[in-house]
C-alpha cells in the first residue's frame, strides 16, 4: 500500500503566530489530504500570492513552490497576485461552490462574490497572465470542490 507522504507546508519566522496564515495553511493541507485529487493543484502552483484582510489589518504572502508552501507574515518579494478584501470574504472564498475552478456564479455565494469584485470590495491584481494559477489555488482553498 503506497502511503502518502505529508503536505510540504511550513511557515517563516513569526508567521505561525498570525490568525490568518495558520488558518489557510491548515485549510489548504486539510483539502489536500481529504480530496488527494487536489495534490495535482499543490504540486504545479509555482506562484507568490499575497492576501490582505483589510478590517483586520493584516497581510500574509502564499509562496507556493511546485509541491511545496511557505507562509509569510505581511507582503514578501514581489506578489504574482493579489488579493485585497475582508476577512469575511477570504473565509467566504474557501466555502463556494467552483465551476472549472472558478467560483460559481449561479449560486448565491458566486454572485456575492461578483458583486464583492465589481464594486472593489474584493480586488485581485496579476490578471489575467495567472488565471490558470488563481484557479489551482481557489480548487486547493474551496472545501465544496
Amino acid at each position: 500500500m503506497r502511503r502518502e507522504q505529508p503536505l510540504d507546508i511550513s511557515f517563516a519566522d513569526g508567521a505561525e503566530e498570525i490568525g490568518l496564515a495558520s488558518m489557510l495553511a491548515e485549510l489548504i493541507r486539510q483539502n489536500v489530504e481529504q480530496r488527494p485529487h487536489k495534490k495535482a493543484d499543490f504540486d504545479r502552483l509555482d506562484r507568490v500570492v499575497s492576501i490582505e484582510a483589510k478590517d483586520a489589518e493584516v497581510t500574509i504572502t502564499l509562496e507556493f513552490k511546485r509541491g511545496a508552501l511557505v507562509v509569510h507574515g505581511g507582503v514578501f518579494g514581489k506578489p504574482d497576485i493579489g488579493i485585497v478584501t475582508d476577512s469575511e470574504t477570504v473565509l467566504e472564498l474557501s466555502t463556494g461552490t467552483l465551476f472549472f475552478g472558478m467560483p460559481n456564479l449561479l449560486d448565491a455565494a458566486g454572485r456575492r462574490m461578483l458583486k464583492k469584485t465589481a464594486s472593489g470590495a474584493l480586488k485581485i491584481t496579476g490578471l489575467p497572465g495567472n488565471l490558470i494559477q488563481l484557479v489551482r489555488m481557489t480548487r486547493l482553498m474551496c472545501v465544496n470542490g
